[in-house]
């Protein structure tokens, strides 16, 4: 019997360490080990990502489509890319200026409807203006949006421009960044007006027909909507055609990387071109007055169309990004353009659901798979700081010292509550 009793406590022994290598033979790939790291911190009911590295393209699926669905997200999956919408805006206006169809520095007044008057600014709101958020205009027009109204789709194309021939503001453009939903819907209206087509029928002419996007739309079929994913906050299936140009855009895992492949590694020279348009930078935070809305995934050094450049560090490479979140989703894409990689994450929110776990997730992906090692620890102090103490316990606790060497340990134990203290504040966040 003792030799079967030592094999049992030899397999019992091994078990662990096999479990063990498993493990780690698991999280060897950092796609897999900061993509379950993401979706457990981000607290998800359902998450998607994308990841180009160079020639390789990777997708993944966690959770569910639904609460209580029990069924995993896949490549057809519908859901919201919410703001990321921005930067096909941006594209569309890239393309269209490349042509020469609209120009950068070209005023909004020029393509307003006919019969609306400009509030006074101090020099004209451009194109530019509008797609890197320096037009002065608030995030959200100002009103009151009506009760039970979905994401997306208020406020509509005249109500905006009724606003903004009614209001008695004045904007300063290119003096301040404030980040803006409401100036990426007049950018859209003024590329429809410019080119005298709907902006729907511009954004397939630019991007999904020339990289087969078939499932990213603005008005999603009743097949596409019973594929949408949904979450805490969810909002219904419905036309976003209002919120074109800044979040209103549905699509699918296998279109997004299909759009995230050809700005990692575009198809042709022509593309390339467009891709680099797309990606200069127009504004630096140092040349502004203030710069509000646009740090949530990390410090926004430089502003262009639509996206967002962070400078690169010891530990992280130049970062092109965006964030979104609207109608139950929070998204974030992150690209390091000179080292071919990208990644793309959209989720469904819980009531948990905390955005920089994700994007920070994301951006020490996209660090790693550039080649960079994750930022070292700090090493630990030379001797042990106590917690600080109030002056009256402190001088209490002069009076009256500990009376055993296990009531001194105890003391100076910090508590559970002590702790909770410094647990970090949850952002909202932005679309």
């Amino acid at each position: 019997m003792k030799p079967l009793k030592l094999l049992g406590l030899s397999l019992a022994l091994f078990a662990p360490f096999a479990s063990a290598a498993a493990t780690k033979e698991t999280s060897a790939d950092p796609i897999d080990r900061y993509g379950e790291q993401i979706f457990r911190n981000s607290r998800a009911v359902g998450m998607v990502m994308v990841v180009v590295n160079k020639q390789q393209t990777t997708q993944r699926f966690y959770g569910q489509t639904r609460p209580g669905s029990g069924q995993r997200p896949d490549e057809n999956s519908l859901l919201r890319i919410a703001s990321i919408s921005k930067t096909m805006t941006g594209e569309v206006l890239a393309s269209l200026a490349q042509e020469k169809r609209v120009k950068l520095d070209d005023p909004l007044q020029k393509y307003a409807p006919a019969g609306v008057a400009f509030p006074p600014t101090t020099q004209p709101i451009t194109l530019l203006n509008l797609a890197s958020h320096t037009s002065g205009f608030p995030r959200e027009m100002p009103g009151e949006k009506p009760q039970n109204t979905p994401v997306f789709v208020w406020p509509d194309q005249q109500q905006r421009w009724q606003w903004l021939s009614s209001t008695k503001s004045r904007f300063a453009p290119g003096m301040r960044a404030q980040y803006s939903n409401l100036a990426f819907d007049f950018l859209a209206d003024a590329l429809a007006a410019a080119t005298g087509r709907p902006y729907a029928a511009l954004l397939s002419e630019k991007i999904t027909a020339p990289l087969s996007m078939r499932d990213t739309t603005l008005t999603p079929t009743a097949a596409q909507c019973a594929r949408l994913m949904e979450g805490y906050g969810a909002s219904p299936c419905v036309d976003t055609r209002a919120a074109s140009g800044s979040g209103g855009i549905y699509s699918t895992p296998r279109d997004m990387q299909r759009w995230l492949q050809d700005l990692v590694r575009p198809q042709n020279e022509a593309r390339r071109q467009l891709r680099d348009q797309l990606f200069h930078m127009y504004f630096k935070r140092d040349d502004l007055r203030a710069l509000r809305g646009m740090d949530v995934a990390g410090k926004a050094d430089e502003l262009g169309l639509g996206w967002i450049r962070m400078l690169p560090t010891p530990n992280s490479p130049e970062i092109i990004q965006k964030t979104a979140g609207g109608g139950g989703f929070i998204g974030y894409v992150a690209i390091a353009p000179k080292n071919e990689v990208g990644v793309w994450v959209s989720l469904t929110r819980t009531g948990g659901t905390h955005y920089q776990n994700m994007s920070s997730g994301v951006n020490k992906l996209v660090a790693e798979l550039s080649g960079f090692r994750p930022a070292a620890a700090r090493a630990p102090a030379a001797t042990r700081v106590q917690p600080a103490k109030s002056h009256a316990k402190a001088v209490k606790s002069k009076a009256k010292p500990a009376k055993t060497k296990a009531a001194a340990k105890k003391q100076s134990k910090p508590t559970a509550k002590a702790s909770a203290r410094h647990t970090h504040a949850k952002k909202k966040p932005q679309q």
